[in-house]
């Protein structure tokens, strides 16, 4: 398209699930040396600003150097550690001043099929990972993970009226890292309309894989709303994979049915059940942390940041699919209680038969002696 880029930052997310929790006082004290700056507070000034309960740590991680398109650029690292168990790599890209448009398209497409990306983050969370072990509760790592690249644009030509700049680059390529294919009108107006404005200087477009940030001022407040929301979904997809398993395993169990004799005290299927229950309460009290743990205070575009957020990662989906596995395992489970529980009592009546049977045996001893003597 021809428009150079003056300023601006691309942030490459990998967000992964290590544990079930992190106590982050203790994860503070094993990286005193290497966090950096104060917990996120994602504050611009005092009339606007959102707060995260439980902000998460951040620790900076160094540098790196990234290959992309028979060039060089330098990438600083750096992680957070979210008290939920999750740990978000980001690796910083500064945008070279001059930078044409068509030039970022393709490093877009670059990046999203880089391996090396994928090697850096997931060799920078093993090793943090590591030194977390004991901050951990109930430490174990999720095979999924999420990636995410928000590009932000702080200076460029014609950046003065962002409406205008978006229709004049090619938005859509840069989102969808389209850079073989030009995009139908269609599908590049969708996403244009899909922007959201606070002032008229800023604006943000955020999709499933990719968020475009125009920023002059450099603010970083919606970018890291958007990671806040990444760890999210990475959290509801994971409910919806351990949900779905244990329907799996309940099926299994149900069509083998080896209950007998030997589990007459011990309940295979309760235990299934109260697992249930616990990862219930588990998920329940990670809703009310969704629901809450993000404030807003007098800023109605960093909240339009987050509900846009929240509307292409389908939380409402997730909730859904994650609601229906809960209320069928309760069913699942309260059908096996129920058989189990009918079980046992056909064995506590056969016992109580057989007791029965041996008090009367002294008693029919003693009659047949008594016919014997006559």
């Amino acid at each position: 398209m021809g428009t150079a880029i003056e300023k601006g930052t691309i942030l490459v997310h990998r967000v992964f699930d290590i544990a079930g929790e992190v106590i982050l006082a203790r994860a503070e004290e094993l990286f005193s040396g290497d966090a950096k700056g104060p917990r996120l507070k994602l504050a611009t000034d005092t009339r606007k600003a959102i707060i995260i309960k439980e902000a998460p740590l951040q620790v900076d991680l160094g540098e790196e150097t990234l290959d992309l398109l028979d060039a060089k650029y330098p990438v600083r690292l750096f992680a957070r550690i979210w008290n939920y168990g999750v740990i978000s790599i980001t690796l910083e890209i500064a945008i070279p001043a001059g930078m044409d448009w068509d030039r970022l398209v393709k490093i877009a497409a670059a990046l999203e099929k880089s391996e090396q990306l994928d090697l850096i983050a997931v060799a920078r969370k093993d090793a943090m990972k590591k030194r977390l072990l004991p901050a951990l509760v109930n430490p174990a790592e999720w095979e999924i993970n999420e990636d995410y690249i928000t590009y932000i644009i702080e200076k460029a030509e014609g950046l003065q009226n962002p409406r205008e700049f978006i229709r004049k680059v090619d938005v859509a390529a840069l989102i969808l890292a389209e850079d073989k294919e030009r995009l139908g009108e269609e599908s590049r107006n969708f996403i244009i309309d899909s922007a959201t404005q606070y002032s008229s200087f800023d604006l943000a477009i955020i999709d499933w894989n990719s968020a475009l940030l125009i920023e002059p001022d450099g603010e970083r407040d919606a970018a890291d709303v958007i990671e806040f929301s990444l760890t999210h979904l990475l959290e509801f997809r994971y409910y919806d994979d351990m949900l779905g398993r244990k329907l799996d395993e309940l099926y299994d169990t149900m069509e083998t049915k080896q209950e007998s004799v030997v589990h007459i005290f011990r309940n295979f299927y309760s235990d299934i059940a109260e697992d249930a229950s616990r990862k219930y309460m588990e998920f329940s009290e990670f809703l009310g942390r969704v629901e809450n743990s993000l404030k807003t205070v007098g800023d109605p575009y960093l909240a339009v940041v987050f509900r846009a957020s929240a509307l292409e990662f389908h939380f409402d989906d997730w909730r859904k699919s994650i609601s229906r596995k809960m209320e069928t395992l309760a069913q699942i489970s309260q059908i096996l209680h129920g058989e189990v529980n009918t079980r046992r009592s056909h064995w506590l009546e056969i016992i109580i038969i057989v007791l029965i049977a041996f008090e009367m045996i002294p008693m029919l001893v003693d009659l047949w002696k008594y016919l014997q003597g006559r």
